[in-house]
């Protein structure tokens, strides 16, 4: 079983056209939202940076699968208090298919799954205030459309929105689950990226 699996890796890696995969790392702001977790929500603006790989598949098509630390989240006014910033930090795993619109522009669509590695209360006054045991779920999955542009060779410019499909909630003291407001992530990314 282990000789047939190992042959079939190496025999997709060729079909891929293995030396023709290119590596590259990218960054960017997010703007995002929780969609309705919380009372008064606001956009927020985080960061996302890591790497991708790229790989031609058929023609005018490419696989690209990625690597992210991504801050999402949302911001919160409260009339009678201080202004919340809630920061949630995921390891993000987008799963991409792409298509060469022409030399410059491509555009990617696919899955984005991710593994929330913390969750933070950040007050106007500087508090912070790790709560990760209070929301949930720790796996997140949602959907990517996005629009690439070359600027030169191996830098390219980005857009990409993220609809985050699993239901975001709060647990209080008790225990209890608050899943009413069916929340999610949505996150709108502009950035750039390199290609070595």
């Amino acid at each position: 079983m282990k000789k047939l699996l190992l042959c079939l890796s190496l025999s997709l890696t060729g079909y891929l056209g293995f030396s023709q995969v290119s590596f590259g790392v990218k960054s960017g702001i997010n703007i995002a939202t929780t969609k309705g977790l919380i009372e008064f929500p606001k956009n927020r603006l985080g960061w996302y940076g890591g790497g991708f790989a790229k790989i031609p598949l058929y023609k005018k098509f490419f696989f690209q699968p990625e690597l992210l630390y991504s801050s999402k989240g949302n911001g919160e006014k409260k009339y009678t208090a201080l202004t919340t910033v809630f920061n949630f930090n995921y390891l993000s795993i987008p799963i991409l298919i792409g298509y060469n619109i022409d030399h410059k522009t491509s555009l990617v669509f696919g899955p984005e799954f991710g593994y929330l590695t913390s969750v933070h209360m950040v007050y106007e006054d500087g508090d912070n205030i790790n709560v990760s045991k209070t929301y949930s779920p720790k796996i997140d999955a949602g959907l990517d459309v996005g629009l690439n542009y070359k600027i030169k060779k191996n830098i390219g410019i980005e857009v990409r929105y993220n609809y985050g499909f699993r239901i975001l909630y709060f647990i209080d003291g008790a225990g209890v689950h608050h899943t009413e407001n069916k929340a999610g992530n949505r996150v709108f990314q502009i950035g750039a990226n390199y290609l070595f």
